[in-house]
C-alpha cells in the first residue's frame, strides 16, 4: 500500500515535471522564431520582403547580392493597410544573374563599408503600392515619399485621437 503512494505521488510528480518542460521547449520555439530570421516569417510577410528584396538588387546591388537582415517593428499585412517595413543589406556574394533576387541561405556576410538598405512595402493612401528603398541613414529625408502609406494605428481609441 505504502509502495503504491509512492508511485503515485511520484507519477503526480513527474506528469507536472513534463507539462513544464513542455512548456520550455514551447517558450525556446517560439522565441527562436524572430524577425531577423527569413525562412520564418510567414508567407505573407515573405512575399512583401520579396518585392523589397528585388527593388533594393536593382537599385543597391551593383554585382553583390542584397540579402534579409530583419523587420523594422511589426508587420502590417492587411490588403487596405499593407505596412512591411524590412531592414537589408548588401552582402560579399556576387550576384547570381542579373535578375537574381531571391533569398540565398548561404549569403549572410554583410559587405565591409556598405550601409544598410531600409525598405517599406506599403499600400497609399490612392491605393496602389509603394516600394521604396533607400540607405538607413538617407530614410529620414524620405518623408515625402514615405508620407504617401496609410498610416496604421494600433489599440483603441484614446482623448488624443477623437476629434
Amino acid at each position: 500500500m505504502i509502495c503504491d503512494t509512492h508511485s503515485s505521488v511520484f507519477l503526480h510528480n513527474m506528469d507536472g515535471a513534463l507539462k513544464v518542460l513542455l512548456l520550455a521547449a514551447l517558450i525556446l520555439l517560439v522565441s527562436s522564431q524572430t524577425s531577423n530570421n527569413y525562412r520564418s516569417l510567414p508567407g505573407v510577410v515573405t512575399k512583401h520582403v520579396d518585392k523589397a528584396l528585388k527593388k533594393a538588387n536593382e537599385d543597391f546591388g551593383a554585382g553583390h547580392h542584397v540579402a534579409f537582415d530583419s523587420l523594422i517593428g511589426t508587420p502590417v499585412t492587411r490588403e487596405s493597410t499593407l505596412n512591411i517595413n524590412v531592414l537589408l543589406k548588401v552582402t560579399t556574394c556576387k550576384k547570381a544573374s542579373k535578375d537574381a533576387y531571391e533569398h540565398r541561405d548561404d549569403c549572410n556576410d554583410r559587405k565591409e563599408k556598405t550601409p544598410f538598405i531600409d525598405c517599406l512595402v506599403c499600400k497609399t493612401k490612392d491605393g496602389n503600392e509603394l516600394i521604396d528603398c533607400a540607405r538607413k541613414i538617407d530614410v529620414s529625408s524620405r518623408t515625402g515619399i514615405r508620407g504617401k502609406c496609410i498610416v496604421h494605428l494600433t489599440g483603441g481609441s484614446t482623448i488624443l485621437t477623437i476629434t
